[in-house]
């Protein structure tokens, strides 16, 4: 017959008090190793909640940094965009008035050319009114 070393223990421990006592080191034991892997997960745990919430931090900072880039460039672009705009309306501005100009004067030199024709058919008129009366 195989006997376990656990068994040969047993059968030489005298009466039930070695017995209890057998069984209540070996428990302890187990209890111990139980308690320090216990302690150990706690421990693990703790710290993955203090790398979660650093790297949660670093997240937000990201984040907010990132947004805060974004509106930086947005507000400088908005800004270059009002100066463009501006500086367009001042051309168009620019270009109506000298369309206007050109405008009246092309009118003013029709207008004279127009006058001088007249003027000159009136002194052709008049000088061939002057000869048929000669």
């Amino acid at each position: 017959m195989n006997y376990s070393w656990l068994q040969d223990y047993l059968a030489r421990l005298d009466g039930k008090e070695a017995r209890r006592e057998y069984y209540e080191r070996y428990y302890a034991s187990w209890h111990e190793a139980a308690r320090k892997l216990a302690e150990a997960v706690m421990e693990s745990h703790a710290m993955i909640a203090s790398v979660s919430a650093e790297t949660q931090e670093r997240q937000v900072q990201l984040t907010r940094s990132f947004f805060d880039s974004v509106a930086r460039n947005l507000r400088g672009q908005a800004e270059e965009n009002w100066a463009a705009t501006r500086e367009l309306t001042e051309q168009a501005r620019r270009w109506q008035e000298a369309a206007h100009v050109l405008t009246r004067e092309s009118a003013n030199a029709y207008i004279d050319f127009l006058d001088s024709m007249v003027s000159y058919y009136k002194m052709d008129a008049s000088a061939a009114e002057s000869s048929d009366r000669k």
